[in-house]
Parts: structure tokens; C-alpha cells; sequence
């Protein structure tokens, strides 16, 4: 008896596999797909252009030998009347499916920041296998040169700043990666002025067997509130910026200025806090900033104690914050999210003043109070730094 129902058993394990094996004719191979890996979009001459970076998969895989196999890029450029038209004709020439679960960056063009985003938003969340993780840039340079812009050692694009980001952002903390629901959730948030980072192609810095390699750069932001573009502005206009973003890891301020520095601190644990405060009917803002620093080089052996260059820390942080702001006065553009905090505290005041025009003033910003320890120098972290006059 109980041999045939080991039979019997064994019959329907050998039935099963039989009936698994005979299902995987709609299984597709992973080297019969094609992974988009970027996508870029420009608008011109009254049409969308659309990019579509893949990378060739022996690019990823290592060979037998460890070593990787030099990078493959392919990128493909269509155009239409609609972003998804333009998308589909993409499809013509494609040889095999297009996987799009895998992209993990966009670029938009400048043009695409005039035109508007509305139509690209919709094509970006109808379609179920775009995931809504990728980074999001913007971009003044060619398109093409930016997914073809190849990284260090045949890595190829995917360890470039277009795919990962945030490795140099830990180190030094310039203008903060965003991804693209962090984006489209500022960018529909009421009275906030948001931002996507611009890449750029640097052909200068780095040299491979002595002549010119270009790489990526971040060199600056694009700036948008409710859908409509603000203008883009370089870096050495934005440097406030970091003290006033909260996820900032790491960054350096040379003092007491880049023309005659005297030492370089690094900032490291900081938090803003932005309040705003009402008189007579309006609003004045105060700011509060804590960080923590290191000393991390001086240049001239000058008589400095600790709390005379923690002094010269606040007043630098203190004049970027106030130069982005004039600068945002000039351009009527609030860098500082200033109406986001009146709309997130003072709710029915902010909907009787946003039309108004009147939160950036000159005198906006009441107070800045800035708070820093410098608690050692450079790598010995172990010592305090104890300079006497």
C-alpha cells in the first residue's frame, strides 16, 4: 500500500514539472529585453524630443576574469507631438521589448522647463512601469552629451552623477539630488518654490592618459513654483542654499574669504529652523541654524582662537543666506520658501496675503541666528582646538 502511494506520488511530482517546464515558452530572457536606463526630453521647433539611454548589459556583468567589458551606451532620439507619441516611435526600431522599470533618472531640457511639465507628468504616472524613484535634472547642454557622458574605469553611465548621486553629495553637499515624486510633491505644494539640479558636462578637470575626458557636473538649479519655471542660476550664486537645507551632510566655507582665506572649516550635523512672526498684520521671519564644525586646514599661521573663528563661521553663513535672498528680491523669486512656512503656520493669513506680493520685502528676514562649536581639527579628533593668543 504504501508503495503505490509512493508511486502515486511520484507520478504527480513528475507530472508537475512537466506541465512547469512546458509554461516557460512566455517566459521572456532577461538578454532578449532591452533596460532603458535614463530618459531625456527637450522641446523644439513645436515638438517633443525624447532620449532613451540602455546600457548594454556586458557593461554591468564581469567577465571570467574579473574585469568588466568596456561600456556600451546606445541612445535613442525620437520626436512627436506629445511626449507618449514621441515615446511610441521610439518602439520602431527597438528590436526587442523595452523594459522602463529600470529607469533611474530623467533629464528635462530648459526648453522642456519654458514649455511646461503638465504634459510629461501625465505620460511619467499613467503608465504603470514608470516607477516615481528616479533622480530628476534639468540640463542647458545637448542631451545626447549628457547620457553619453561616460564615468571612471569603463563603469560606464551607471556610476555617474545621472544614475547615483549621492555618494558626492555626502561628501560635499552642494546643491541636495532630488528624485522625481520628491520633486512633483513640491512642485504642487502651495506657496512652495522647489528645484531640480542642473547637470552640466565638465570636459576641463579631468585628463585619461593625458588628454580630456568629459564627466558630469552639477553646476547649478533650475527653479520652479506651481508649474512654472523661475529661471536657472549657477552655483556661485546658490551657495545660501546649503545652510538652509536640512538633509546637507557635509559642507566647507573657507574664511574669513576665498580672496584671503585664512582657514577652511567643514559643517557637519546642521538643522534649520525658519519661523515666521506676525506685526501689525504682516509677517517678519526669524532663522535659526545649528551646526557643528571642524577646522579642517589653515593657511597662514595667524593668532586665531576658537571663538574668534567661530565668529567668522556665523558671519559667513550669515552673508551667503542674505545674498541668496537679495538675490530672490531681485528675481521675485522666494530661494528661502518663505510663503511655504506662512501657508504651513498661518494658514488663513497666507490665503488673504498670497496675491499680494508682499512676503518679499527687504526687511523679510527679522533675525538670523546662527550657532556653531568647532570641535576639532582635522583628523585628530581627539584634540580640541587650543590656540592661544
Amino acid at each position: 500500500m504504501k508503495r503505490k502511494s509512493m508511486m502515486g506520488i511520484s507520478s504527480m511530482i513528475i507530472f508537475c514539472l512537466f506541465f512547469m517546464a512546458g509554461c516557460d515558452i512566455d517566459v521572456v530572457e532577461i538578454e532578449r529585453q532591452n533596460f532603458a536606463n535614463a530618459i531625456g526630453v527637450d522641446y523644439r521647433d513645436g515638438k517633443y524630443y525624447i532620449y532613451i539611454q540602455m546600457l548594454g548589459l556586458s557593461s554591468v556583468a564581469k567577465r571570467e576574469s574579473g574585469e568588466k567589458a568596456p561600456p556600451e551606451v546606445y541612445v535613442s532620439e525620437t520626436s512627436g507631438a506629445t511626449f507618449i507619441d514621441a515615446f511610441f516611435k521610439a518602439y520602431h526600431t527597438a528590436q526587442e521589448r523595452i523594459v522602463w522599470a529600470n529607469v533611474t533618472a530623467i533629464v528635462l531640457s530648459e526648453n522642456i522647463l519654458n514649455k511646461g511639465l503638465g504634459n510629461v507628468f501625465d505620460g511619467l504616472t499613467r503608465y504603470y512601469e514608470f516607477r516615481p524613484t528616479p533622480w530628476i535634472f534639468g540640463t542647458k547642454d545637448s542631451m545626447a552629451d549628457i547620457l553619453t557622458t561616460p564615468g571612471f574605469f569603463n563603469q560606464g553611465s551607471l556610476d555617474t552623477l545621472l544614475q547615483s548621486p549621492m555618494g558626492v553629495y555626502e561628501q560635499s553637499s552642494t546643491i541636495k539630488p532630488k528624485k522625481l515624486n520628491q520633486f512633483a510633491r513640491e512642485i504642487f505644494e502651495p506657496g512652495q518654490t522647489t528645484y531640480i539640479p542642473s547637470l552640466a558636462v565638465n570636459d576641463l578637470q579631468w585628463k585619461k592618459n593625458k588628454k580630456n575626458e568629459a564627466k558630469l557636473s552639477i553646476d547649478g538649479a533650475f527653479f520652479l513654483k506651481n508649474l512654472e519655471y523661475k529661471g536657472h542660476f549657477p552655483y556661485e550664486q546658490l551657495k545660501g542654499i546649503r545652510w538652509l537645507t536640512p538633509e546637507t551632510v557635509r559642507a566647507s566655507l573657507l574664511l574669513p574669504n576665498e580672496k584671503e582665506p585664512d582657514f577652511l572649516t567643514v559643517l557637519e550635523d546642521q538643522s534649520v529652523k525658519i519661523l515666521p512672526v506676525k506685526q501689525d498684520g504682516s509677517f517678519r521671519f526669524t532663522i535659526s541654524y545649528f551646526a557643528n564644525g571642524i577646522v579642517s586646514n589653515r593657511m597662514r599661521n595667524s593668532t586665531m582662537n576658537v571663538e574668534a573663528m567661530e565668529q567668522f563661521v556665523k558671519k559667513g553663513i550669515i552673508s551667503q543666506v542674505r545674498e541668496l535672498y537679495q538675490l530672490g528680491l531681485e528675481h521675485n523669486i522666494d530661494f528661502l520658501n518663505l510663503e511655504h512656512q506662512l501657508y504651513r503656520k498661518y494658514h488663513k493669513d497666507w490665503q488673504k496675503l498670497k496675491d499680494q506680493d508682499t512676503l518679499l520685502r527687504e526687511d523679510s528676514i527679522k533675525s538670523m541666528e546662527v550657532h556653531i562649536t568647532l570641535e576639532h581639527s582635522g583628523s585628530f579628533k581627539n584634540r580640541k582646538i587650543t590656540i592661544k593668543e
